[in-house]
């Protein structure tokens, strides 16, 4: 009897501690903040060319976005505007919000003016002067982009667009 006293201690101590646990497990934790798929997306202020703050959480439960983060001069960034300009054309007015972010790598702010009116670039384009936020969403290469759902979770990180990113517009924003 004196050693099984003990041991139905133990197992009573187990049972109350698993109990305890199984509510937590039931709630769905918040994501965490960050710059993963998954993650709710960093919040961050830039200027764009013009000079007005842009704020990502002023879009949160209001719009989709894109981060598109590129240079002037870099080949792989310039193939991906026509693409951006057709989202934009397409889903703009349906709810989302595109963000290019120049990253000031060798592109003075100067250069960067010039180049978005030399290639009618219709999106918001940010200025990253001094690359903090690149760096804080990890971007090492060029192009990166981030996609971005209307409650601010990234369901996109990579180099570049994906290639089906107009069927996920499509199927995630309402008509208008």
């Amino acid at each position: 009897m004196k050693k099984f006293t003990p041991c139905l201690v133990i197992a009573i101590c187990l049972l109350a501690f698993t109990l305890s646990n199984c509510e937590a497990r039931d709630k769905s934790p918040a994501p965490a903040q960050g710059v993963q798929q998954g993650q709710l997306a960093t919040d961050f202020t830039l200027t764009d060319l013009n000079g007005k703050k842009v704020t990502l959480s002023s879009f949160r439960n209001k719009k989709a976005v894109v981060l598109s983060f590129w240079a002037t001069w870099c080949p792989y960034c310039i193939r991906e505007i026509p693409g951006l300009k057709n989202l934009h054309t397409k889903f703009n007015k349906r709810g989302l919000e595109i963000l290019s972010i120049n990253i000031a790598a060798n592109d003075p702010p100067y250069r960067v003016t010039q180049y978005v009116k030399k290639k009618a670039i219709p999106y918001t384009v940010l200025y990253d002067k001094d690359g903090t936020l690149s760096r804080t969403y990890g971007v090492t290469g060029i192009p990166v982009s981030v996609i971005i759902d209307k409650k601010g979770k990234i369901v996109y990180r990579g180099y570049g667009m994906p290639g089906d990113a107009e069927q996920y517009f499509t199927k995630t924003l309402v008509k208008k």
